[in-house]
């Protein structure tokens, strides 16, 4: 495999390229149109080339609360973290592979190609979106190795994996800084269930862009952050619904329609972000949306990873749901369903298969 040496600072020089022509292009956004979107997959894929991997991604839930909000998320930073964690528990569900340096970037690189390759089916994107996220979780449970991965990137590959790293990073300083806390012993009262086709909710974000002018990169990325992609259904800790997480206040002074459709809680996201700065101030109207450092970068991040390249939201739409525990890393899949907090020590003894 080909490697770069020089990959951090190709990283660097494209992400602050990349951040200038998305702020100068923000006030034209809106004259896009979800008509003129092109679709992620063609009409007819090719057939899956390999089953897919698990991931390993963890809430951190050392974070507190912000401590004011219009706009919340389930534990704020700890949902932000189920994206991009920085935790160091869990292992890897691919046990023969080694935790080197040369290993996790060839894993991430296979990860970040297969998701661009537009010949794979939809089944097969999806499967390498999952070893992308699970790629990145190795990297963060093995931060020493990271300046020898990424001296090993590849140039088609450097760009998204710095903003992907900077995410993660956003949360990992953050929780630095955050006072400990314990490792919860029950796992959370939420639904997981398909998120919509990736398609349709391209639509939604632009439709969102069109009507508002904020940018469908952010309203993907603060989906993504929020509930990964609409998977995770229920209320969180400070009572907030929906996709997009609003608290249904907030909803009702500023948005309408359905708080659980996707569709409109995108749209009442972008309405609501527009009403605080954006397009014109994503950073101000961000910090109004949440106002936590860790979640507003990585936010930002992600975002500026979907203007590099679109097709990185073919990885993100596949990441799955994962929460820390007393029990340990615990993958929640499509179909749990739980009206109360389950006992993780009980559900975890259950479920070995989705422990790491």
């Amino acid at each position: 495999m080909q490697r770069g040496s020089q990959t951090l600072g190709v990283v660097r020089a494209v992400a602050l390229t990349v951040a200038v022509l998305f702020v100068s292009g923000c006030a034209e956004s809106a004259d896009r149109s979800s008509a003129t979107t092109p679709p992620l997959f063609s009409a007819a894929p090719a057939t899956s080339t390999g089953p897919p991997a698990a991931s390993t991604d963890v809430v951190d839930t050392t974070a507190g609360p912000p401590t004011t909000t219009a706009v919340t998320v389930a534990d704020t930073v700890a949902m932000a973290a189920t994206s991009i964690n920085a935790s160091t528990t869990g292992t890897s569900t691919t046990a023969a592979s080694p935790a080197t340096a040369g290993a996790i970037a060839d894993e991430i690189t296979a990860a970040e190609q297969g998701i661009r390759d537009t010949s794979l089916s939809a089944a097969s994107v999806a499967a390498f979106g999952r070893r992308q996220q699970h790629a990145y979780q190795l990297l963060a449970r093995h931060p020493e190795l990271l300046e020898a991965v990424t001296g090993l990137i590849p140039a088609d590959v450097a760009v998204a994996f710095g903003f992907n790293v900077d995410a993660r990073q956003a949360v990992a300083d953050h929780a630095a800084g955050a006072p400990p806390s314990e490792p919860s012993p029950t796992l959370p009262a939420w639904s997981i269930v398909e998120p919509r086709p990736i398609d349709e909710l391209l639509n939604d974000y632009h439709d969102a862009e069109a009507a508002t002018g904020v940018p469908w990169q952010y309203l993907a990325a603060i989906n993504l952050v929020e509930t990964r992609m609409g998977r995770i259904s229920g209320r969180s800790s400070a009572g907030a619904e929906g996709p997009m997480q609003f608290l249904p206040e907030t909803w009702a002074d500023c948005c309408t329609g359905d708080i659980d459709d996707p569709h409109d809680a995108i749209l009442g996201a972008a309405t609501y972000l527009a009403a605080s700065g954006a397009p014109t101030d994503m950073l101000a109207a961000l910090y109004t949306y949440n106002p936590n450092e860790g979640y507003v970068r990585a936010v930002i991040a992600y975002a500026s990873n979907l203007v590099a390249d679109p097709l990185a939201y073919r990885g993100y739409h596949a990441w799955e749901v994962y929460v820390g525990s007393v029990a340990g890393t615990i993958r929640l899949p499509v179909g749990y369903v739980a009206d109360a907090p389950v006992d993780a020590v009980a559900y975890a003894s259950t479920h070995p298969d989705d422990v790491s």
